[in-house]
């Protein structure tokens, strides 16, 4: 079975396992190395390292100074449990439409969202591939309204010369295990304000300083990748993503993965330490994987799978390949695990934002969270694999078309 994902461990993250208890006098200074580094990569002056994605968002709205009741235009086509999330703080979540091909949203579909009660914008650069930033970032400029960039996929894509979360007021990114940079778990803020910077240190400056969560997390991700190289795993997925259980699943999985995410912590030095090593390889990691991207979509040319549009307003990391489906998915889904390949689809993948809201207009969210469909690409599928998956591939869309 070809998973659909897979955690990369390293030898040198064994290490680093063992030593953290024995260097966690060094943290500070790791940490500051590691956000030096990704300051000079992204070429942004403030950068800070928190818990995780998430948290970065939330410590931006409150360095923004949001209030309950502040609307906040998101993507209609993203991770669902971002409403939940920006509902707790008391904010309105507004969704618009994303684009059919590339998933991201438009200048059109953004400013068709805004509101006089509109206090920030935040964008996704859906599964790595840029959105128009430059002219999102400019309808923000025009309105007065802060821009945020969700690049949780996509360290390392770039808009011209400059890398995506250097446009707007800040930008944020995430280190858990299925992203660019995987380190068990954290993320970043990066902005070019340094008063907003100074803000945010107020807020994270005084958090707990602890090794512990982050080496819980990396122990549940290696049995987890344990799990997915067993030759059982094709029989455990079976069982999980049915058609009956796969909802249930997943809703479990992340649940569970809550209680193992690292709340409102400094980022460790572990962490950091694997962060170092993993970002000096990225550029290299984006250009292979993206490589392999248009090598499977290539071997897919003339079967039913349209892949998204990467590449209209920049050049994007890589993290995932996403292909919109004619027909039912679950049957696709079912013919493939019995192939051998293990295909993410619906809220596995991202959800329809607008529909968990109530709010209509977002026809094209809508219609790709019922034919999106995530095949594996990962460090695990080698080029000969890769071969033979587009070769299974073909023989199953022809037998559900």
């Amino acid at each position: 079975m070809i998973p659909r994902r897979r955690i990369e461990i390293e030898a040198a993250d064994i290490g680093d396992f063992f030593a953290a208890p024995f260097l966690s006098h060094r943290r500070h200074r790791d940490v500051h190395v590691f956000e030096g580094a990704l300051a000079a990569y992204l070429g942004c002056p403030q950068v800070r390292a928190v818990s995780s994605g998430r948290d970065a968002l939330r410590v931006i709205l409150a360095a923004l100074e949001l209030r309950p009741g502040d609307e906040i235009v998101i993507p209609a086509y993203t991770l669902g449990e971002l409403v939940p999330f920006l509902q707790r703080d008391g904010y309105r979540p507004i969704a618009a439409d994303v684009d059919s091909r590339s998933y991201n949203v438009t200048v059109d579909t953004v400013a068709a969202a805004l509101t006089p009660r509109t206090r920030a914008i935040l964008v996704l650069h859906a599964f790595g591939a840029p959105c128009d930033i430059v002219g999102i970032g400019e309808l923000a400029r025009t309105h007065a309204i802060p821009l945020i960039e969700d690049c949780a996929h996509a360290l390392g894509a770039t808009a011209g010369a400059r890398k995506v979360g250097t446009f707007g007021r800040a930008g944020f990114f995430s280190f858990e295990v299925n992203k660019p940079v995987a380190t068990f778990g954290g993320g970043i803020v990066a902005t070019a304000d340094a008063e907003l910077a100074r803000r945010i240190d107020g807020l994270i400056d005084r958090r707990p300083a602890t090794e512990w969560p982050a080496l819980r997390k990396a122990v549940f991700k290696m049995a987890e990748e344990m799990a997915v190289r067993s030759p059982l795993y094709g029989v455990a997925a079976a069982l999980m993503f049915s058609e009956r259980r796969s909802g249930a699943f997943e809703r479990h999985y992340r649940r569970f993965h809550d209680r193992v995410r690292t709340q409102e912590l400094a980022y460790s030095g572990f962490q950091a330490r694997v962060g170092l090593r993993r970002l000096r390889r990225l550029d290299q990691r984006n250009a292979q994987m993206n490589a392999h991207w248009e090598e499977l979509r290539r071997r897919l040319d003339g079967t039913p799978l349209v892949p998204q549009q990467r590449d209209r307003f920049g050049t994007p990391a890589f993290y995932n390949f996403a292909a919109a489906v004619p027909g039912a998915l679950a049957p696709l889904r079912d013919a493939a695990r019995r192939a051998g390949i293990d295909i993410a689809i619906r809220g596995e993948a991202m959800d329809d934002v607008a529909a968990l809201l109530g709010q209509g207009g977002c026809p094209n969210a809508a219609a790709l969270f019922g034919s999106l469909a995530l095949l594996p690409l990962h460090g695990g599928v080698a080029p000969l694999r890769l071969d033979a998956m587009a070769q299974r591939l073909r023989t199953v869309l022809a037998a559900v078309r």
